[in-house]
């Protein structure tokens, strides 16, 4: 289990983490009232009041949820590569659903007659009580505390593997159907006519379900006992409450979505999580990629205080300086015309030319800003280029001065070590 948990996060960070930021609430200053004002041609002051009002709901939007603005904004160029990645997520995080789904297929052609009959006694009698919502509301209440309860035995772990392994036997979900047919071809029909806005859904179609499979496991168990509170308040009132009070509150939730959610999700689609009912419903529960992150620093911080130096940062002669001992990743890359060594520490990154073993610049980690992989033969449409990967990471300061690492054929490792041994509180922007 602890190998195919590691198994899964290196596969999150390779395919499904391309940038990452600075969280921007760490970044983003409030500014006083002085700012706003200004002197009119008699020589008063005026006060900017909308300007200062824009400002004070942008600075407490960031506080209160900038872990949220700005994701997934800015998708990369639509193709095949790029729009993969994401489908492959909103298949992943759904495959408990997809199940669920065989299951009620199952149950509606009475395929079971015993198992289909205990369910229609089962709603009859929810019927007749006028209990059907708090009924199915228990129901999740119940399954997600016998999740806690009973964990995956080994006995799972094994039949989930062989099930899995067996290509002759039908596949029960598109999961299993890609990891036994391949994605050769079957994702280029969805790029017709799509495009920013499709990868946009996508990626918050995934990251909602992400958060629930990980709010039913107890990834993070306060956010789920926090979401189980709220359902227990769910069941009280959906059980006393009389149904006229129910049917008017539901229409009072349709009319606050509709013309007041919607509207701030269309027009600032930066904010448009802040307005969602169902992030709220999660809130802080995190997608994989979330929690993909938090556990590989918890890793890499482990592992600079344990790890002892490696044989190549012992023998190296291209660095300087006290952080020698504590080298641990050595990347064949180009820079500005130069071959070299991006070279990962404990504390920071640089790049050392193998020319003369010069320092072109080192960045502390605490003074980078943006992180992101960059697919320059992807992205131009070019031909795959002998001896080029194409594959660029780009590293942004907080300066605004920026670095581009060519042909780095271990990007996505690279990518990795350095947020997993920075202590910077990321969010995933792609």
């Amino acid at each position: 289990m602890k190998e195919r948990q590691s198994t899964f996060v290196r596969w999150t960070l390779d395919r499904h983490v391309t940038k990452v930021r600075v969280m921007p609430r760490d970044t983003f200053t409030r500014k006083s009232r002085a700012q706003f004002e200004t002197k009119n041609t008699e020589g008063d002051i005026v006060m900017d009041w909308k300007a200062y009002g824009q400002h004070l709901l942008i600075f407490y939007a960031q506080q209160y949820g900038g872990q949220y603005i700005g994701f997934a904004s800015d998708p990369p160029t639509p193709s095949k590569e790029t729009i993969l990645p994401n489908i492959e997520r909103l298949i992943v995080a759904s495959s408990p659903f997809q199940e669920f789904i065989m299951t009620t297929r199952r149950v509606y052609r009475w395929e079971s007659r015993a198992e289909t009959a205990k369910y229609l006694l089962i709603y009859l009698t929810l019927w007749y009580l006028n209990l059907i919502l708090p009924g199915v509301l228990t129901a999740i209440l119940y399954f997600v505390v016998e999740r806690r309860v009973n964990r995956n035995t080994l006995e799972n772990l094994r039949e989930d593997i062989k099930h899995r392994e067996d290509v002759n036997r039908t596949a029960l979900s598109l999961t299993e159907f890609i990891e036994k047919k391949g994605d050769e071809k079957w994702a280029n029909d969805l790029l017709e006519g799509s495009g920013s806005w499709l990868m946009i859904q996508l990626a918050d179609l995934a990251g909602f379900f992400e958060s629930m499979r990980n709010f039913y496991e107890w990834t993070v168990p306060s956010r789920t006992m926090a979401t189980l509170s709220i359902l227990v308040i769910a069941i009280l009132i959906t059980t006393l409450a009389p149904v006229w009070l129910l049917a008017k509150s539901a229409t009072l939730g349709a009319g606050v979505m509709f013309f007041g959610l919607f509207p701030v999700a269309t027009n600032f689609p930066e904010y448009r999580l802040l307005v969602s009912p169902s992030k709220r419903l999660f809130w802080n529960v995190p997608t994989h990629a979330e929690w993909t992150i938090k556990y590989i620093q918890a890793e890499g911080a482990h592992y600079a205080e344990q790890a002892t130096p490696s044989p190549a940062a012992l023998s190296t002669k291209v660095a300087s300086g006290p952080e020698d001992l504590h080298d641990y990743g050595f990347y064949t890359a180009h820079h500005d015309d130069s071959t070299g060594h991006l070279i990962i520490s404990a504390s920071s990154v640089r790049f050392v030319s193998n020319v003369g073993h010069r320092v072109h610049w080192h960045l502390p980690y605490d003074q980078i800003s943006n992180l992101e992989k960059l697919d320059r033969l992807v992205t131009k449409n070019m031909p795959t280029v002998k001896n080029d990967s194409g594959k660029d990471l780009r590293l942004v300061s907080k300066a605004g001065k920026e670095w581009v690492l060519m042909n780095l054929d271990q990007r996505d490792q690279a990518f990795s070590q350095i947020v997993g041994f920075s202590a910077t509180v990321w969010q995933v922007v792609w």
